[in-house]
């Protein structure tokens, strides 16, 4: 039943679109708050989906991060990873566009202390606001954008994301 539902909620968003694009992008992943104690800028690269209606767009990104981390006293092979799923709307100005919306932040962190490997998983809810540009070229579209990750709507656990990528 679920995954009915997922398909007609896709399917009905891409009935009243008036253009739906696909595209990738690939960037910067910046910690910000606490996290730049820990986490240095990282690379970040993903998948998105936009359905243009009449006055805004829906968006949709996964992305994956994997986090560069400072060395970690007494602790090998430390290794993080995050993956962003954002959901949301966006609206133009031209060529400039901004929104947000909500987004789920899976982070996997796996380490070695003591003789011991632990890997743990831990999902949050938070939201995100992105503000970027859109250069038209053809039958595709540049885009470049900023976008503020609030993990668990918590600026000390924000992330600023810099990407740019290619819609179709």
């Amino acid at each position: 039943m679920k995954k009915l539902m997922i398909v007609l909620m896709v399917v009905s968003v891409s009935a009243f679109a008036g253009l739906v694009e696909f595209g990738g992008h690939a960037g910067l992943f910046i910690p910000t708050g606490d996290n730049s104690d820990l986490y240095k800028t990282s690379p970040i690269f993903g998948v998105d989906i936009l359905a243009h209606m009449q006055m805004f767009a829906i968006e949709g990104s996964v992305s994956y991060a994997p986090i560069s981390t400072e060395d970690v006293a007494g602790i090998l092979d430390y290794s993080v990873s995050m993956i962003p799923i954002l959901a949301g709307i966006r609206t133009y100005s031209g060529p400039i566009f901004y929104g947000g919306g909500l987004a789920l932040h899976i982070a996997s962190v796996s380490y070695e202390s003591s003789g011991e490997k632990y890997d743990e998983t831990d999902s949050e809810f938070g939201g995100y606001g992105n503000v970027g540009m859109i250069f038209p070229t053809g039958g595709m579209d540049i885009e470049a954008s900023l976008k503020y990750h609030l993990v668990d709507f918590d600026f000390d656990a924000a992330w600023l994301g810099l990407t740019a990528g290619i819609n179709f």
